[in-house]
C-alpha cells in the first residue's frame, strides 16, 4: 500500500464508552462523509506504516456504526468491542482511498494538490510550495525560497493566480518581504 494513494480524514483521540467506540477527531472539511464509508485504514505516524488489523490480519477495517458531532465522530469498527481493544487505536490516523474522496467545485482544489507548486513573484521566480500551514490566523504558504523557508498568507493581497494544470502560483510580494 502506497502511503500516497490515501488521504488522511481524521485523528483517533481516545474510546468512547465500554463497548470500544472511537471518538475522531474529523481532520477534513467534509464529516458526514463518515456516513458512506464502508471500511478504512489506519496509519501509524510514529512507525510510518499502516496498521494491521489483527482480527483479519488485512490493513483495512470495517465500519459497523457512526455517528457525526459537531466537533467530533463517534466510530465503531468491526469486532472492537471493548475499551481494552480499541486502546490500541488511540492516535493513528483515519485514511481513505484518494479515489473515494470528495469532487469538488471547479476552479476548487485539496492544498495538498498545491505541493511542489512552482511560485513566482511578477513572473520571477521565487520558489516552490513545500506545504499550506494553518496557525489560527489563515493559511499560509510555505515556500522553499534559496536556502530558507519562508511563508507567505494565501490571501487575495498576495496570491493573484493559481494555475493547477501547470502548478503554478502567481503572487506579488510587497517590497522587501524576500529579505
Amino acid at each position: 500500500m502506497e502511503y500516497n494513494n490515501f488521504i488522511a480524514i481524521g485523528k483517533i483521540a481516545k474510546t468512547i464508552g465500554i463497548k470500544g467506540n472511537l471518538k475522531i477527531i474529523p481532520l477534513t472539511d467534509f464529516p458526514d462523509r463518515f456516513y458512506k464509508i464502508k471500511k478504512l485504514y489506519l496509519y501509524d505516524e510514529v512507525k510510518k506504516s499502516f496498521f494491521v488489523n489483527p482480527n483479519y490480519g488485512g490493513k483495512d477495517f470495517l465500519i459497523t456504526d457512526c455517528k457525526v458531532f459537531d466537533k467530533y465522530v463517534n466510530l465503531k469498527l468491526d469486532n472492537y468491542n471493548s475499551i481494552e481493544s480499541s486502546r490500541e487505536l488511540v492516535n493513528l490516523i483515519i485514511m481513505i482511498d484518494e479515489k473515494h474522496r470528495v469532487k469538488l467545485d471547479e476552479g476548487s482544489f485539496y492544498f495538498y494538490e498545491l505541493i511542489d507548486a512552482e511560485v513566482y513573484d511578477r513572473s520571477e521566480y521565487i520558489g516552490r510550495v513545500l506545504s499550506v500551514l494553518n496557525y489560527g490566523s489563515g493559511d499560509l504558504f510555505n515556500i522553499k525560497y534559496k536556502d530558507k523557508e519562508i511563508l507567505i498568507p494565501f490571501n487575495k493581497e498576495f496570491v493573484k493566480k493559481i494555475d493547477m494544470e501547470a502548478k503554478r502560483v502567481d503572487v506579488e510580494l510587497i517590497d522587501g518581504f524576500l529579505d
